[in-house]
């Protein structure tokens, strides 16, 4: 019997997912993590974010993410505007053009969580949610 050991069914989980995400967005001119930024905008609109809140949101850092925004604004998926409180910061929106890609991802993202939950209960699948959430409040984020 093999050991199960949960770090490495999350890991394998995550990289499954984001694998066969991928392949379902080929397609698009974004990648799973261009994806996840636009997602974030989108569920955020019409707020706009920062640098600093969207790194905070989608849990990356500041500079791994300065690369993308900048690939995403020459795409003109996406729009920066200056903080009018602090000139050192940008404010970053969706654009329209982002907004018809992100629209055509969730469809195949929506599709494969279809497909992958579809053994599962409702119960369960708040049950997952559920555990999910818990394990990640209590994860240090230091």
């Amino acid at each position: 019997m093999a050991l199960r050991k949960f770090p490495v069914l999350i890991r394998a989980c995550w990289f499954g997912l984001n694998h066969h995400f991928s392949r379902r967005i080929s397609y698009l001119p974004i990648t799973t993590v261009q994806y996840t930024v636009l997602r974030t905008l989108f569920d955020f609109s019409p707020k706009k974010l920062s640098q600093r809140e969207l790194s905070i949101l989608i849990v990356s850092n500041k500079n791994n993410l300065s690369s993308i925004i900048k690939r995403l604004q020459q795409l003109k998926y996406i729009e920066l505007s200056e903080n009018r409180n602090d000139k050192r910061e940008n404010h970053i929106s969706l654009s329209k053009r982002g907004k018809k890609i992100f629209l055509l991802g969730r469809k195949e993202a929506i599709s494969l969580q279809k497909k992958l939950m579809s053994n599962f209960s409702k119960d369960d699948i708040n049950s997952i949610y559920e555990y999910l959430e818990c394990i990640n409040k209590k994860i240090p984020r230091n």
